[in-house]
């Protein structure tokens, strides 16, 4: 493999140096590793290019700093180097590259992409915040805040703040989602302000992010990429996703971390979205000695991409248009020799396979997709408007293990896949549900009925499910979208949660809604003295329309209530 020392081209620590790198880079598409000395490269989005990004909205072409494209046996090798980028832009874009080694980089934006105002007074209806306008540079104008982000940009508060304890750096109990920040009142002076506020539970220090920009462009994007590997990678800030992957077969993220940037005087901030997002992989995806802290969204996302369908125009073709608007236009949602499933969107069970031969999009929300037979009649003769497809062949394996999942808004984990999962070893304080199985054909259309689901030897914190987001029944939640469940048909199947520690402060350890055979077994359970019984679920564990469960051998510690599981259409073997 050739080396190609950036220095050695006239690219170095300081440069305003994107072009120089793209140019070296498609010179050399093969057989190269790539080194960069230890500083500050600046990043500038050099490039427009019109891509559709996995839940991320839609606009007619992103800003692109460094791009890999037809690359082949590649390293991208840093040295604690810093991509410091300004303005709405993606600072890594892979599109089809093979064998892939990024690492040792630290991806950062001098001027963040979201920002943190400290509490130090507040009333029944408003919240007084100081914004250090060093590290979160601002300005007042025509009674409303606007963030400097670089490049002459300035982004206005987005939807949404998450309040975090000062002493504990964990997001506030029961306040998540439900807190908030509306119009600027008055500047009082010194950069602290008056903000209108609802739901005010807060106390002063406490740290309010605050979510500004749109969510275009992911920190480090790769589409229809194979054999990728992240690792030594640190995101301190990101306009969007942090990582996102769609299409791709094979990805490896180690010691991937979404931290804080605390020598620009950043507490918590970093990502205003989800960490890891992965959207219609292959092969296995793996994730391990990870640290995520200050996310504004769920630290990982695997899942696939349901699509209804509109309507059949002969026998083997079916038209049909994406269910979110956050998943327009994708290129490689099926190519020929895929396998399809139809689902059923009312009971999420699939009632028929075939495989694709053709597939065109019409335009950015539809496309037609052609079948090397016909399908069989009870698929063809369904009413369209209760059927949609997902591609099986776009389906990874997930391997989640050593992790340290801190204080982030939602959830921790998040699974949709058929493919086996083992989420092992890990150490989680997510403020929502620190494991989604989730799975809809109707909402988020992010689709995947998982088959092979192990959960082992994880330590769930009590500062898991402090506040109640969408899905989060339970520490560990099973909550698929069936609208029409059925306790002979269960979406979810073999799930498998044992060998776990659990410090729950009165809140559900288990929700099992729609799965066949799961078990919980060997799990020590113990009730924190932070009970504050806040979630509307008081059993520990609940289970609905589930068959073939079992629970045993589990140690309960603590004041729990004598009936530790309650049940409504589900069987039980044993507890």
């Amino acid at each position: 493999m050739k080396q190609i020392r950036l220095s050695e081209y006239g690219i170095f620590p300081g440069d305003d140096c994107a072009e120089k790198i793209n140019a070296l880079l498609s010179e050399n598409p093969e057989d190269c590793e790539f080194i960069f000395e230890p500083g500050n490269y600046i990043i500038s989005s050099v490039i427009r290019r019109p891509l559709a990004l996995s839940n991320t909205n839609a606009i007619p072409a992103r800003n692109l700093g460094i791009l890999m494209e037809n690359m082949k046996n590649i390293r991208l090798t840093g040295c604690k180097t810093r991509l410091l980028c300004a303005g709405r832009m993606q600072p890594l874009t892979l599109l089809c590259c093979e064998n892939t080694v990024v690492s040792g980089f630290l991806v950062d934006w001098e001027k963040p992409m979201a920002a943190e105002g400290i509490v130090t007074g507040f009333s029944d209806t408003s919240v007084d915040l100081y914004i250090d306008p060093h590290a979160f540079p601002h300005r007042i104008l025509d009674g409303e805040i606007l963030f400097d982000i670089g490049n002459g940009e300035e982004a206005r508060p987005a939807d949404g703040v998450i309040q975090y304890d000062a002493c504990t750096r964990t997001i506030r109990r029961t306040t998540g989602d439900r807190f908030g920040i509306g119009a600027l009142q008055k500047e009082l002076g010194g950069y602290v302000y008056r903000f209108d506020a609802f739901n005010v539970d807060t106390a002063r220090g406490n740290i309010v992010v605050l979510r500004h920009n749109r969510r275009e462009h992911a920190g480090i994007f790769a589409e229809k990429c194979r054999n990728v590997t992240f690792e030594n990678i640190e995101m301190q800030s990101c306009g969007g996703l942090g990582c996102l992957c769609q299409f791709c077969d094979t990805l490896t993220f180690r010691n991937v971390n979404f931290l804080p940037n605390r020598n620009a005087g950043r507490t918590v901030v970093n990502g205003r979205d989800d960490g890891m997002h992965i959207t219609c992989c292959s092969g296995t995806v793996t994730v391990e000695n990870c640290s995520f802290l200050g996310l504004m969204d769920d630290p990982i996302n695997v899942h696939g991409c349901c699509v209804p369908v509109i309507e059949w125009t002969d026998g083997k073709t079916v038209r049909c248009r994406y269910g979110h608007n956050q998943s327009f236009g994708f290129n490689f949602w099926a190519e020929k020799g895929d396998e399809i499933a139809f689902i059923d969107r009312n009971s999420l069970q699939k009632i028929g396979t075939g495989i694709a031969e053709s597939f065109f999009a019409e335009d950015e929300q539809t496309f037609v997709l052609t079948f090397k037979s016909a399908p069989a009649e009870n698929v063809r003769f369904a009413d369209p408007a209760s059927v949609a497809i997902d591609n099986l062949s776009h389906t990874a394996a997930f391997i989640c293990r050593n992790n340290r999942f801190g204080s982030c808004r939602a959830r921790g984990v998040l699974i949709s896949t058929p493919k086996p999962v083992k989420i092992q070893n890990n150490y989680f304080e997510s403020s929502g549900s620190a494991i989604l199985v989730a799975g809809d054909a109707n909402g988020w259309f992010e689709s995947g009925a998982c088959h092979d689901v192990e959960i082992s030897g994880n330590v769930f914190t009590d500062s898991c499910l402090s506040s109640m987001f969408q899905f989060c029944e339970g520490i560990i939640s099973i909550c698929p979208v069936v609208p029409m469940p059925s306790a002979d048909k269960p979406f979810h199947s073999n799930i498998r949660i044992h060998g776990n520690i659990f410090d729950t402060p009165g809140v559900p350890v288990l929700y099992g809604f729609s799965c066949d055979g799961l078990s919980f077994t060997e799990n020590r359970i113990y009730r924190s003295p932070r009970d504050e019984g806040w979630h509307p679920r008081k059993d520990p564990i609940r289970l609905e329309y589930c068959k073939n469960v079992k629970i045993d051998k589990n140690v309960w510690t603590g004041p729990f209530k004598e009936e530790k599981v309650s049940c409504d259409g589900a069987t039980v073997d044993f507890v």
